[in-house]
């Protein structure tokens, strides 16, 4: 496993829940709500993959673009916090191996 794709995973989740809670009034706070079972190491490597080489665009508050699908958040309003949406990671993910 690669622990430092998790590790940068998780700063660029906590950079971008940081600014959804500034262009978002109905977020309180940017605290993040880290998966019960985290996030695959894997998945977090290949998404990061996908992202370097411009598979899938990610802009600064957590919205993913994917090619024939469009733009989606990376991260939801979870309470006052937000949670990372577990199965768009894997999505994005994809792309890197397909």
């Amino acid at each position: 496993m690669d622990q430092t794709s998790v590790e940068r995973m998780r700063e660029l989740l906590e950079a971008a829940a940081s600014e959804l809670e500034n262009r978002r009034e109905d977020v309180l706070s940017s605290t993040l709500i880290w998966p019960d079972r985290g996030l695959d190491a894997d998945d977090c490597a290949a998404f990061l993959l996908a992202i370097d080489e411009r598979l899938a665009a990610l802009d600064a508050a957590g919205y993913v673009t994917v090619p024939r699908s469009g733009r989606h958040p990376l991260l939801l309003k979870s309470g006052i916090g937000v949670s990372v949406d577990v199965s768009r990671v894997a999505q994005v993910a994809h792309l890197a191996a397909g």
